[in-house]
């Protein structure tokens, strides 16, 4: 792409609109939350011992990715999994998600750090048993 000197150029030459022809090139939810699991201080900003920050953050990522995805249209077929996990834990942990994944799974668990582990090994566990390992 040619750069222009001087002047700027227009948004839409710099940064391509994701569609069905190149969303496939992008990652999806479950490879982010592969990798802020791998750097949460990176991604979220909050790292341990600060794990209450990093789980509200860790919601708050997720709403927000979410809503980025509805709002531009784009179809992640990461996103469409995970919006399944709910009734996963339902049935694994017994108890209903009406309150939300995370702050159900910070109920139950000792601690927020105890929450935190918790999170990664059930979501493995769904991704494993949906065969998206």
């Amino acid at each position: 792409m040619p750069v222009a000197i001087g002047r700027m150029l227009p948004a839409q030459s710099i940064v391509a609109p994701m569609t069905a022809t190149n969303s496939a090139s992008r990652p999806s939810l479950l490879t982010w939350l592969d990798m802020i699991q791998a750097r949460p201080g990176m991604y979220l900003g909050a790292h341990p011992p600060h794990y209450g920050a990093m789980l509200d953050r860790l919601e708050s990522w997720i709403v927000g990715y979410s809503e980025a995805i509805r709002t531009h249209q784009i179809r992640d077929p990461g996103i469409e999994l995970y919006w399944s996990f709910w009734q996963f834990l339902e049935k694994r942990l017994g108890r209903s998600m009406e309150q939300g994944t995370i702050p159900t799974i910070r109920l139950l668990s000792g601690s927020d750090a105890e929450a935190w582990e918790t999170y990664w090994r059930l979501l493995t566990e769904f991704r494993t048993s949906a065969g998206a390992g």
